[in-house]
């Protein structure tokens, strides 16, 4: 599932955390960042009605390429410099923009300075020797290669199938090129991983986790009509730094993979096909 990964990407975060970093971490979160999926807000009767409408769905995962994200660590001394100074700096004014101190942003800004100073000692004491960060690269580019050669695509795609037809009613099967509709209740799940790769605090040395994002359509075969449209993201449980991901030969990065694609596969036909939203009564 993951495309070649570790050209140049960008990348962002914060510095390793401690409790302010956490405790900003979380209030960023109810801020706004996760939203529950829009299938959870739907009706049950208008669920009920789309579910009835059909009987056969054909799984399609597509084949475009994912967007990859990745979060690198900082490379040699001078890498640990700038990205010390630049995470350094930006810290007081986040601590001060979620505190509840008055004026607790101005006073980030005036601290801003110093902390640029820690931050570029700290990241050129600890930064990463960039060769080791080049020989991890090389090392997920193998473990990349080898996921490819696993098939996970068709294995994906074979699970959907499993799980859709051993846990509901339907009838679920593999789309193939040319496939034509025979009637009005048939649907095609298409699928798409819209992104992937590691993800995490931006700081000199990050410890980041694996994820999967993909985008889900129930779509009615006769008229091309998208019935239901969700976004669905899978992370690793455990966090580890970049060398740690790549050490034998990626082993951790793959398994981590292969247990998304069955958490994801799982999650898509319970969501889907079988959980019904509750109303919330107050």
């Amino acid at each position: 599932m993951l495309p070649s990964w570790l050209p140049n990407r960008s990348q962002t975060a914060i510095l390793n955390p401690s409790r302010v970093i956490a405790l900003l971490v979380v209030v960023l979160v109810f801020l706004g960042c996760a939203q529950a999926p829009h299938i959870y807000t739907v009706q049950p009767s208008a669920l009920e009605n789309i579910r009835s409408e059909i009987s056969t769905i054909d799984v399609h995962l597509s084949p475009e390429p994912a967007e990859t994200e990745l979060l690198l660590p900082a490379k040699g001394f001078w890498g640990g410099v700038r990205r010390g100074i630049a995470v350094g700096a930006a810290m007081p004014v986040m601590i001060g923009f979620v505190s509840p101190i008055p004026g607790g942003t101005f006073l980030g800004l005036l601290f801003s300075p110093i902390g640029a100073l820690i931050g570029g000692v700290y990241g050129a004491t600890t930064a990463v020797p960039a060769r080791e960060v080049e020989h991890a690269q090389v090392m997920l580019e193998m473990a990349a290669d080898n996921l490819q050669r696993m098939r996970l695509r068709d294995s994906f795609v074979e699970s959907l199938v499993d799980l859709g037809n051993a846990h509901t009613d339907l009838t679920f099967t593999v789309w193939h090129e040319g496939h034509q509709a025979y009637d009005g209740r048939n649907a095609r799940l298409a699928v798409r991983v819209e992104k992937t790769g590691l993800r995490g605090m931006y700081s000199v040395d990050p410890s980041t986790d694996i994820f999967l994002q993909m985008q889900v359509q129930l779509i009615n075969e006769r008229g091309n009509v998208v019935l239901i449209d969700e976004h669905f993201t899978c992370a690793s449980d455990q966090e580890r730094t970049f060398k740690e991901w790549a050490d034998q030969g990626g082993i951790d990065l793959i398994q981590e993979i292969e247990s998304c694609e069955q958490e994801l596969a799982e999650k898509i036909v319970d969501d889907l096909f079988r959980v019904y939203p509750i109303e919330w009564k107050y």
